[in-house]
């Protein structure tokens, strides 16, 4: 039970801090949007590259890792898209509830976590996680953007190539391919650029956490609270629970399911809303699945770390 604390405490207490102080006014909205600019657009890259980039992974070691979250991931969208029809929800509302399902925090919250839930057990689960990174990162974007655009009858179909340049300009993406090329290429970085690129990348997931604090707190649950809960729920429960069924089914190893289940445990990620809002969504229905999947997703974490551990 202390193990479990340790490792999600400093995760979500970091959430709460940001949240105090965006409460508070010491971290007013734009420096907010400053310092999520910052440790999004330099940050979180500077570390993904370097973390990425220095592993020493097996690639035909992580092949079943990455086969079980993707097909989770596919499985999620099927089960939300039929969970949408039951619940009777309009095309602009029906793709932005699947996408709450099944697009998770990874780079915010999966990261650290994994990185905590493994720290000190030696390099190899960390870099397993890390190698996977990349692929759901790329998939995680285009699927979102293929089901909102399609799920609203095409409405959105004018947004797609604004969509898809914001897609292959994403800093996380980028500087997670690029990482995996580093890695799987066998090349080292020179001294110097690896310590720049970890002390810069040190600074990106304590500002994320705060943003997403801040965030949280200036975000409204807004629309079908019923629909938001279901979403919020399937997303931190359901596809964990599938993701262990798939584990388990494909033969993964204690490590593997471990990572895997904290992956797609991962609360809605927060830019979710944000596609909502540019491919003509449903913006209510966005923000409040990722307000209470980050709230559900602490008892869900806790869950999944004992199941696993």
């Amino acid at each position: 039970m202390f193990e479990i604390v340790n490792i999600l405490a400093p995760v979500f207490l970091v959430i709460l801090l940001g949240w105090a102080l965006a409460r508070s006014g010491f971290l007013p909205g734009q420096a907010l949007a400053d310092l999520n600019r910052l440790s999004y657009w330099v940050g979180l890259p500077s570390l993904l590259f370097y973390r990425i980039g220095t592993a020493q992974p097996e690639v035909q070691g992580v092949t079943g890792l990455l086969l079980v979250c993707t097909l989770a991931t596919l499985l999620a969208i099927v089960v939300a898209g039929l969970g949408a029809v039951a619940l009777r929800m309009p095309g602009r509302s029906y793709g932005t509830f699947i996408q709450g399902v099944f697009r998770g925090n990874l780079a915010f919250i999966g990261l650290p976590v994994v990185l905590y839930a493994f720290e000190g057990a030696g390099a190899g689960a960390e870099d397993s996680a890390l190698l996977v990174f990349g692929p759901l990162v790329v998939l995680y974007n285009v699927l979102a953007v293929v089901v909102l655009v399609f799920s609203g009858g095409g409405s959105g179909r004018g947004l797609i190539r604004p969509a898809l340049y914001g897609l292959v300009t994403n800093p996380i993406l980028i500087s997670s391919l690029a990482g995996v090329l580093l890695a799987v290429s066998g090349w080292t970085l020179p001294d110097m650029a690896e310590r720049t690129l970890g002390a810069v990348g040190q600074m990106a997931l304590p500002l994320a956490l705060i943003c997403i604090g801040g965030t949280l707190y200036t975000t409204r649950i807004q629309g079908s609270l019923g629909w938001a809960v279901a979403g919020a729920m399937m997303k931190v429960a359901l596809v964990p629970a599938m993701g262990y069924a798939l584990a388990q089914a494909f033969g993964l190893s204690d490590e593997h399911t471990r990572i895997a289940m904290i992956l797609l445990a991962c609360p809605t990620a927060s830019v979710s809303y944000v596609l909502a809002r540019q491919l003509r969504g449903d913006e209510g229905l966005a923000a409040s699945i990722v307000v209470l999947a980050n709230v559900l997703a602490v008892p869900a974490l806790a869950v999944v770390l004992a199941v696993t551990g």
